[in-house]
C-alpha cells in the first residue's frame, strides 16, 4: 500500500475514491469499503499499525486544524489532542473491519446450513475445485507468485476469523440501532458498555434495545436510561416493522406491548397503559392500510398523520408534549435487488396462505371428529350431502379447466386485475414470462441452472459469478430473513414500495409498469447503445471500422450503468416526553454498511457538520429528521453513490421526447411536401408510397405513452411532496403549540385561539401568585429559561424547510408544465398526421372514383355487346347442336334439352350454396381437415415436422435475416471498396501534391451510411443500413432480464 507522503490530493481526480483503480489512500469515503475492497489482504496487518503514513499524516493534518481553529493554545497540546482523536478512530475503524469479517464469515457458515441458499456456498466451493484443477490454475499461480515476488509483496491468502459457535441466526441481533444524543445543544456520547462508537456514529444491537428483561429496570433500559434529566435522545430502528416499534415504545414507558384486546373486553378487564395511549387505535393500528387478507404486501402503508397524543391515561392533558408523525417520501433501489425481494415476498405470502389453508382444515378436521358421535344419525343424509358438494365441485373443477383454455388465448395480464387471492395453478408466480419460464416453455438466452445461475466455459470466470452471487446472499440474507420472519405477522412488516405500487396498489404485480419508469429508461443501457460483436470473425464490428485500439470507453460507460427504480419509504416517526425521538424507516435493500445515499447517513452527515447550539430542542432534531426525508432523494451533490439524478433523468427524458417530436414532424413536413406535388401533377404522380409511412403511428404512438408516463410519474412524486408540505405544515404548527402553549412568543391566530379555549378550562384551578411575578418578571429581563430563543430558533428553521417543500414542489410543476407541452405538441403531431393521411386517402378516393366512372363506362360498352350478342350467341349454339331435327344426328333436340338444362340448374344451385351457405362450407373444411390430419398423425409425417421444428414465422424470419445478412456483407464490401479506392486516390493526391491526408469518422459514416443527408432519428434521405440486427436485440434484451432475475 502505498504512503500518504507520496499522495497529493491537487492532483487527485475528485472522482477517485474507494474502490477505485487509482491512488486514493488519503481519500477514503468509508472506510470498511476501503479496507475490504481496496487494500490488498497482505498489506491489511499494516493498516492499523502505527508506522503507517497515513495515521501520521492525519494526525498532523488534525493539529493543524486546531491550531487555526484557536481549540489548542499551544503546539504540543493540538498535538496531543489530534493524536488522541486519531487513536480512537483508528481503534474504531479496526474494530469495525474485525466485526465485519467475523460476520462474514458467521454468515456464511450460516448459509451452509441453510436450505433455501445453502446453493451458494455448495456451488461456489465446487467452481473453486474446478479452478484448481483446471490446466491452467497452476501456470498463473506461479505467474502471479513471481510478478508479487518481483514488486516486494506478501502472500494474499486471508486467515479465517474464529467462531466460538455456530448459534442459530437471529435477525434482531444483526440490526444496528443507531443512538444520538445532546444536551444543552452539544453532542454527547453514551458511555455504556451496550453502546460503541462515538457522536454520531454510536449504535447498539436492537435484541440488546429492545430486551424484554429490561422492562421494569429503568439502569438497564437503554431507552428509559436517564429520562428525567434534559438529554435528547434518538434512536431509529431501520425497519418498518410494527411489532418492533410497539415493543421500543413499551419499554421507553417501562411497559410491554399494548394489549387491546384486554383493554376493550368485558370481563377481566386491563387498564390503559401509556404504551396503549400513544399507539391507542385511531393514531396507530387504524391508520393501517392494506392489511386486509387478500391485500398484496405492497399495499400496506399507513396513512399520512401527524398529531399530538397525550400519554396519560385518565387525566386530561391540555398540553401533551407527546407527537405522532406518519410520511411517504421517495427514495431509490436497484432494479436488481427489486426483482429479487419481490420474487422473495411473493414465496413468503404463498407459504404463509399455505399454512394458513393447512391450519384451517386442521381445525376442520378436529371439529369433525369431535362432532362424528352426534352426526350418526343423519348419516344417510350427510353422505347424500357429501355427494352432491362432490358433484358440485367436479363441476366447478370442469368449469376451471375449460375457462383455463379459453384465456390461454386471451392476453389477460395481471396487472390490469384487481388484487385476489391466486388460484394454485398459478401460486409463486407473478408475470407470464416467470410462469413461461418455471414451465421451461421459453428457453433461457443463457445457459442457466434451476437455480438461476449463469453457466460459463471458463472456469475462472465461473468461480467469478459464484463469488458475486455468494457476496449477493450474505448482503441479502438479514433482509430476507426479516421478511421470513415479520411479513405474515399481525401487525406486519411492511416491504419497501416502487412508485407505481405505492399508486396502484391494487395490482399484484407492477413489474412491467416498474420497468416503464423514466429513471428505470434513463439509467438502463439499450440494445442499440452496445457495440457489436461479429462471431464469425471473432471481432468487434464498430471497433475495427472506426480503428479503435484499446479501452473503448463508450462499451465501459455502457456496462458500468446500473438499472434503478424510484421506491417510496415510509418515515414513522414518535416524540415523546418532547425530549426522545424513535423513529422507523427502512434502509435499501442489502445495504448493511455504510450506505452515502441513506437517510439516516445523511442525518449523521448533517449532524457532524452542524456546530454548537444547532440543536436547541427535540424539535430541531425531528425537523432535520424530516427535511433529510424528503430531500435526500432530490440532492444532486452525491456523486460517489449510484444514486440517481432524478430532475436531470426526468428533464433528459422529455428533452429527447421534443427531439424525436420535431424529427417528427420534419418527416411529416417531407411527405407533405412530397403529397403536395402529387396534387399539382395532373393525376400523373403516385400515392401509394406515403400510404404506410402516414397510417403507421406507431412512433408517434410511442412517443405519447412515454411522455404519459413521465406525467403520470410526475403527478405522483409532487403528490408525495405536497404531503411532505402538508405534513411539515402541521407538524410545525403542533411543536409551536408544545414550545409556545399559551401564546407568549408567536402571533398565530389559531394557537391563539387554541391558548384561549385551553386557558378557560383551567381558569378554575389556583394559580399561584409569586408564579405569574416570576413569569412577568423573566419576560421583562428575558430570562424565561431560553424557551424564546429555542422557539425562535426552531420558527425560523421551520420556515426554511417550508420554502425548500415549496421551492421544491414549483420545480416538479415546472417540470411537469413541460411534460404537459410536449404531450400536447405530440397530439397535435399525431393529429396533423391522421390529418394527412385522410386528405390522401381523399385524394386517392377521388382519383379512384374517377378511374371507376372511366371503368363503368367500358363496362356500359361491353353490357351493350353483350345484350346484342348473347341472343345470338345461344339461337347459334342451339342451331349448331347435331339433332335430328336440324342436322343428321341421332338424338331428338327435346333428350338434348333434358341433359343440358337439368344439369346447368344443378351446377348453379351447388355453386349457389358454397356461395351463400356457411354451414356447408365448414362442413366441407372440417371432413379436410380430419382427413389430412389423420393422414399425417398416422403415416408419422407430422412427427418429421415437430423434428424439424421450423415453424412458417420461423422459417419466414430465418429467410429474412439470411437475406439481411447477405445484403448487409454485400454493403460492407461495397464500402470498404469505396474507401479502398478512396483511399488509392487520396494517397494518389498527396503524391501529386499537397492534400487532405485524412480521412475523419464523419467521412467514414457519411460514405458507410451513403451520400443522403442524415435527419433525425436516423432517417437520411440516402439509405442507412442498419448497424445490428433484430435478433440480437432480442438475445441481448432476453440475456440481460435473466441475469436481473437470477
Amino acid at each position: 500500500m502505498a504512503g500518504c507522503d507520496s499522495y497529493d490530493s491537487s492532483e487527485q481526480d475528485s472522482k477517485a475514491t474507494c474502490l477505485s483503480s487509482e491512488n486514493h489512500d488519503c481519500d477514503i469515503k468509508d472506510h470498511l469499503l476501503h479496507y475490504l475492497g481496496c487494500i490488498e489482504i497482505c498489506d491489511r496487518e499494516r493498516f492499523f499499525e502505527d508506522d503507517n503514513p497515513l495515521w501520521s499524516r492525519e494526525i498532523v493534518h488534525l493539529s493543524v486544524l486546531k491550531q487555526n481553529s484557536a481549540k489548542a493554545k499551544t503546539v504540543v497540546e493540538a498535538d496531543e489532542q489530534a493524536a488522541k482523536e486519531v487513536l480512537a478512530k483508528r481503534k474504531s475503524w479496526q474494530a469495525n473491519c474485525q466485526s465485519e469479517l467475523r460476520r462474514i464469515d458467521f454468515l456464511r457458515k450460516i448459509l451452509a446450513n441453510d436450505s433455501d441458499d445453502m446453493h451458494l456456498v455448495q456451488q461456489i466451493e465446487k467452481s473453486r475445485s474446478g479452478w484448481r484443477d483446471s490446466p491452467n490454475h497452476e501456470e498463473r499461480l506461479e505467474d502471479v507468485k513471481k510478478w508479487r515476488a518481483a514488486n516486494g509483496k506478501r502472500s494474499s491468502r486471508p486467515k479465517e476469523t474464529e467462531i466460538r459457535e455456530l448459534r442459530e441466526y437471529e435477525p434482531e441481533k444483526d440490526v444496528s440501532v443507531p443512538i444520538i444524543q445532546f444536551e444543552n445543544g452539544e453532542s454527547v456520547d453514551d458511555d455504556d458498555d451496550r453502546v460503541w462508537n462515538n457522536f454520531p456514529n454510536q449504535k447498539t444491537i436492537l435484541s440488546k434495545l429492545l430486551d424484554p428483561s429490561n422492562k421494569g429496570n429503568k439502569k438497564d433500559n437503554l431507552l428509559s436510561k436517564d429520562h428525567e434529566g434534559d438529554r435528547i435522545k434518538y434512536f431509529h430502528i431501520p425497519s418498518n416493522n410494527m411489532i418492533w416499534a410497539e415493543r421500543a415504545i413499551g419499554l421507553y414507558f417501562g411497559e410491554g406491548r399494548p394489549n387491546y384486546h384486554a383493554t376493550h373486553r368485558q370481563l377481566m378487564k386491563e387498564k390503559k397503559t401509556r404504551t396503549y395511549m400513544i399507539l391507542r387505535e385511531p393514531y396507530w393500528r387504524s391508520q393501517l392500510h392494506g392489511g386486509q387478507q387478500g391485500s398484496p404486501p405492497h399495499a400496506r402503508h399507513l396513512r399520512p398523520l401527524c398529531a399530538t397524543i397525550s400519554s396519560k391515561p385518565y387525566e386530561i392533558d391540555d398540553n401533551p408534549n407527546n407527537m405522532v408523525l406518519f410520511m411517504p417520501y421517495l427514495h431509490w433501489d436497484t432494479s436488481r435487488k427489486r426483482e429479487q425481494f419481490a420474487m422473495e415476498i411473493d414465496n413468503i405470502m404463498s407459504a404463509a396462505k399455505d399454512d394458513i389453508v393447512k391450519r384451517e382444515k386442521s381445525e376442520k378436521e378436529k371439529r369433525r371428529t369431535y362432532r362424528e358421535p352426534i352426526s350418526r344419525k343423519g348419516s344417510i343424509a350427510q353422505e347424500t350431502v357429501q355427494s352432491k358438494m362432490q358433484s358440485i365441485a367436479k363441476r366447478i373443477q370442469r368449469l376451471g379447466h375449460t375457462k383455463q383454455e379459453e384465456t390461454k388465448v386471451q392476453d389477460d395480464s395481471e396487472e390490469t386485475r384487481p388484487a385476489a387471492k391466486p388460484s394454485k395453478s398459478i401460486k409463486r408466480v407473478t408475470t407470464m414470462g416467470t410462469l413461461l419460464k418455471r414451465l421451461r416453455l421459453v428457453k433461457s438466452q443463457l445457459p442457466m441452472d434451476e437455480n438461476g445461475r449463469v453457466k460459463v466455459h471458463s472456469p475462472l470466470g465461473q468461480y467469478l459469478i459464484d463469488a458475486a452471487r455468494l457476496y449477493e446472499g450474505i448482503n441479502n440474507y438479514r433482509d430476507k430473513k426479516l421478511l421470513r420472519k415479520y411479513l405474515p405477522k399481525d401487525p406486519p412488516l411492511h416491504p419497501r414500495r416502487t412508485l407505481d405500487q405505492a399508486y396502484y396498489w391494487t395490482l399484484n404485480s407492477t413489474r412491467k409498469r416498474d420497468r416503464d419508469q423514466v429513471v428505470y429508461r434513463g439509467t438502463t443501457a439499450k440494445s442499440d447503445d452496445y457495440h457489436q460483436f461479429d462471431y464469425e470473425t471473432g471481432k468487434w464490428t464498430e471497433h475495427t471500422e472506426f480503428k479503435i485500439k484499446g479501452e473503448c470507453t463508450e462499451c465501459k460507460l455502457n456496462i458500468q450503468k446500473l438499472s434503478r427504480v424510484i421506491m417510496v419509504d415510509q418515515l414513522w416517526m414518535w416524540i415523546l416526553d418532547a425530549k426522545t425521538i424513535i423513529t422507523c424507516f427502512p434502509k435499501r435493500y442489502g445495504a448493511n454498511k455504510q450506505d452515502p445515499s441513506g437517510v439516516h447517513k445523511s442525518i449523521r452527515v448533517r449532524l457532524q457538520d452542524s456546530g454548537k447550539g444547532q440543536i436547541r430542542s427535540v424539535f430541531d432534531l425531528a425537523l432535520i429528521i424530516i427535511d433529510e426525508c424528503s430531500n435526500t432523494f432530490f440532492d444532486r451533490t452525491r456523486t460517489v453513490d449510484p444514486q440517481p439524478q432524478v430532475i436531470d433523468t426526468f428533464s433528459t427524458a422529455i428533452g429527447n421526447i421534443m427531439h424525436k417530436q420535431t424529427a417528427a414532424f420534419e418527416r411529416l413536413w417531407r411527405w407533405t411536401d412530397q403529397a403536395s406535388e402529387i396534387y399539382r401533377s395532373n393525376g400523373s404522380g403516385d400515392t401509394s408510397e406515403l400510404h404506410v409511412p402516414l397510417l403507421d403511428i406507431n412512433p408517434e404512438g410511442k412517443l405519447e405513452r412515454e411522455i404519459k408516463d413521465i406525467i403520470e410519474e410526475l403527478d405522483i412524486m409532487i403528490h408525495i411532496t405536497k404531503t411532505h408540505r402538508e405534513i411539515l405544515t402541521t407538524f410545525v404548527a403542533n411543536a409551536e403549540n408544545i414550545l409556545d402553549p399559551h401564546r407568549e412568543f408567536g402571533d398565530h391566530d389559531k394557537r391563539a385561539t387554541m391558548s384561549y379555549h385551553r386557558g378557560s378550562r383551567v381558569s378554575n384551578k389556583p394559580r399561584d401568585p409569586t408564579a405569574t411575578d416570576i413569569s412577568q418578571n423573566s419576560s421583562e429581563h428575558g430570562e424565561d429559561g431560553g424557551k424564546r430563543e429555542d422557539y425562535i430558533w426552531f420558527k425560523l428553521n421551520a420556515d426554511e424547510r417550508i420554502d425548500n417543500v415549496k421551492a421544491r414542489i414549483e420545480e416538479l410543476e415546472e417540470l411537469r408544465g413541460s411534460a404537459v407541452s410536449t404531450a400536447e405538441s405530440v397530439k397535435d403531431l399525431l393529429d396533423l398526421k391522421q390529418q394527412q393521411a385522410s386528405v390522401v386517402q381523399a385524394w386517392q378516393a377521388v382519383k379512384q372514383s374517377e378511374e371507376t366512372i372511366k371503368q363503368g363506362r367500358s363496362i356500359m360498352m361491353f353490357t351493350l355487346v353483350t345484350i346484342v350478342f348473347l341472343p345470338l350467341s345461344f339461337m347459334s349454339s342451339v342451331f349448331g347442336m347435331n339433332n335430328i331435327e336440324l342436322s343428321s344426328g341421332s338424338w331428338h333436340i327435346r333428350d338434348e334439352f333434358v341433359y343440358m338444362f337439368p344439369i346447368s340448374a344443378a351446377v348453379i344451385f351447388i355453386s349457389l350454396l358454397l356461395a351463400f351457405s356457411t354451414w356447408i362450407r365448414a362442413g366441407i373444411w372440417y371432413l379436410y381437415k380430419w382427413f389430412m390430419t389423420a393422414f399425417l398423425v398416422g403415416s408419422g409425417l407430422y412427427d418429421v415436422w415437430l423434428d424439424i421444428n421450423q415453424p412458417s414465422k420461423r422459417l419466414h424470419r430465418s429467410g429474412l435475416e439470411w437475406a439481411e445478412r447477405k445484403k448487409e456483407n454485400a454493403r460492407r464490401d461495397r464500402f470498404a471498396r469505396r474507401r479502398q479506392k478512396r483511399a488509392a486516390k487520396d494517397a494518389a493526391t498527396k503524391a501529386s501534391g499537397p492534400g487532405p491526408s485524412n480521412i475523419s469518422n464523419a467521412d467514414l459514416i457519411s460514405a458507410y451510411n451513403g451520400n443522403g443527408a442524415a435527419t433525425e432519428n436516423g432517417s437520411s434521405s440516402g439509405y442507412k443500413f442498419p448497424l445490428f440486427s433484430l435478433s440480437r436485440y432480442r438475445t441481448r434484451d432476453s440475456a440481460r432480464n435473466d441475469v436481473e432475475r437470477g
